[in-house]
This record gives C-alpha cells, sequence and structure tokens, in this order.
C-alpha cells in the first residue's frame, strides 16, 4: 500500500493562445474544473492503475469550493482522508492553471499559504504502509509528516524537497525538476548536480528536465542521463511530474528492477501531456507498456 500525504486543491484550467504583453489582453479559450494538487495527481493515477493507495490531505474547506473540491474527489473514486483542524477550516486551496498552444503551463496559487494552518497529523501516527511518499506544500507539516514516517519504518518517496533542511534520509527516494533545483537544458551541470546531492545524502535522486529527459542515481548506481521517450502530442505539461512519481512508486510497491521503474515513469509522465490538466487522461497501464515497447531504442537505454 502506497501512503500519500500533501496536497489537494481545486485546478482551474484556463486554456489561452498566449500571455498577453504588460498591460495588455488575451480572451481565454476554455475554461473547467478538475482536481489538482500533487497529491491527488499522484493518487489518482495509482488508483486507475490498480495500486492500494491511501490519500492524506490538507482540510478541503468550507463553502461552495470546499463542497466541489470533495466532489471532484469523489468523481475521481478517490477515499479522501482530510486532515483534522483544531481551529477554523481553512480555505480550500485552489490553483489557476494557464496553458498556452506549447503545452507550458504558468500557476498562480490561492490560499496555499494558509493550507496548514491549525491541521493535525494524529492520523499519521497510526498509519503505516509499504511506501510514504509527500511533496512541502504544507511546508512544516510536510516536514514532521516525513520524520513521523520515518520513524515508523516506512521507505519515503519524496517529491520536491529541496531546501536545506528537507528531510531526506539514506535509501530513499528524491524527486524533483529543473524548474527548482539543477540547470534546465544542461545535462552537463544536471549530472553533477545529482552526483552532488547522492553523495550528501546517499539516496536515489532523480532530476527531471522535461524534453530534455532525466538524471538519475544512487550510491549504488552511477548517476547519469535517460533520454526522454517521444510524447505524441504534447497539450499540456501540468502534472507531468506527479503522473512520474506515480509510475515510480506503482513499479517499486511491485519490487520491480528500478530501470524499468525509470522506464514506467518516464512513459506515463510522456503520455500525460496529451491532455489539458493533471486529472484529465490518464494513461492505461496498457498504454504506457505499448510505449516502451514502441520505443525499445530508448527502452533498452534505461537498463
Amino acid at each position: 500500500m502506497v501512503l500519500i500525504f500533501g496536497t489537494i486543491c481545486i485546478d482551474r484550467i484556463r486554456r489561452i493562445p498566449h500571455f498577453p504583453p504588460m498591460g495588455g489582453y488575451v480572451e481565454v479559450e476554455e475554461e473547467f474544473d478538475l482536481l489538482g494538487g500533487e497529491a491527488a495527481n499522484t493518487a489518482g493515477a495509482l488508483a486507475a492503475w490498480g495500486a492500494n493507495v491511501r490519500l492524506l490531505g490538507n482540510a478541503s474547506g468550507e463553502g461552495q469550493e470546499g463542497t466541489l473540491l470533495r466532489k471532484l474527489a469523489q468523481d475521481k473514486g478517490l477515499e479522501v482522508e482530510w486532515l483534522p483542524t483544531a481551529k477554523k477550516t481553512p480555505p480550500t486551496p485552489i490553483c489557476d492553471v494557464y496553458v498556452t498552444p506549447d503545452g507550458d503551463r504558468t500557476m498562480f496559487g490561492l490560499h496555499f499559504g494558509a493550507m496548514e494552518e491549525g491541521l493535525s497529523l494524529e492520523p499519521l501516527e497510526s498509519a503505516n504502509a509499504d511506501w510514504f511518499t509527500a511533496e512541502p506544500n504544507m511546508a512544516n507539516l510536510s516536514r514532521e509528516a516525513v520524520l513521523i514516517a520515518q520513524q515508523k519504518g516506512m521507505p519515503c518517496y519524496l517529491m520536491d524537497f529541496v531546501d536545506e533542511m528537507a528531510p531526506v534520509s539514506p535509501k530513499s527516494f528524491w524527486q524533483s525538476s529543473t524548474d527548482w533545483s539543477g540547470s534546465r537544458g544542461n545535462t552537463q551541470k544536471n549530472v553533477a548536480w545529482v552526483q552532488s546531492f547522492v553523495a550528501k545524502h546517499g539516496c536515489f535522486a532523480i532530476l527531471s528536465d522535461g524534453p530534455n529527459g532525466f538524471v538519475a542515481g544512487s550510491p549504488d548506481l552511477p548517476v547519469r542521463h535517460y533520454p526522454p521517450y517521444p510524447a505524441p502530442i504534447i497539450v499540456d505539461t501540468t502534472g507531468a511530474g506527479d503522473m512520474f512519481r506515480a509510475g515510480m512508486l506503482f513499479g517499486l510497491d511491485q519490487n520491480w528492477p528500478i530501470g524499468r521503474c525509470l522506464q514506467f515513469a518516464s512513459a506515463a509522465g510522456c503520455l500525460k501531456c496529451r491532455g489539458l490538466g493533471a486529472t484529465s487522461d490518464t494513461p492505461t497501464v496498457t498504454e504506457i507498456l505499448h510505449h516502451i515497447s514502441a520505443h525499445d531504442d530508448i527502452s533498452r537505454q534505461y537498463l
């Protein structure tokens, strides 16, 4: 079972032809609400693939937006354990996502700064799982959650914990992207960055760089660059990293060899980009495995 701790929010997707100049105007071509947040994105993919998932996230909020968030999670078949709060319930976190024709996205957050106020980690105290994963949007609470999981002996997979206080333990898995660390488009620098990170923490580290593939390695596996799988179409890159994390956890939870885990994760993240939003079009296991086998020249480089 995979225990996923972290952000569950409303993603307000807005498709635009381009960003306007400063002070200018552009027409929104399409707009809709989707379930979002790193934890929900990862949990939704794992659940769709048949994995045993437990999702523990921030409070859903109250009023119309809280009702919508709970409905979006329910529509995805996710049973969410919303963290209890001793104080007034924090407002519903909302992410405005603007997507341009190149598939790139720009995000604006609302209420994320208040997301962890008054929340309790009591449900985590009695929890156990084969894998625990978290991201640091609830900064202090997320760090405490990771420490609890480590103390309980749960193997940990950490997403985007990049500051000096990041609770990255030896033998854990760590993933981030060049949005936060390393150098976008510079593979040589990224290899050196990951080598330094692995030497410092003793973990398995993955640093993705969008269309340039990713760099990965550990104390037992030499750090190197892995080529990306080609995307059939790039509509929106929102949630590609969360889909990659889900793919890794899917394989790790089944004790796959690490090369096969990386193949599945990379292909899953690539195929995610064909739909708008992070949770609108989850590729099936069959589609992912077919994409891997259809690009055997790339797949061999993962082994």
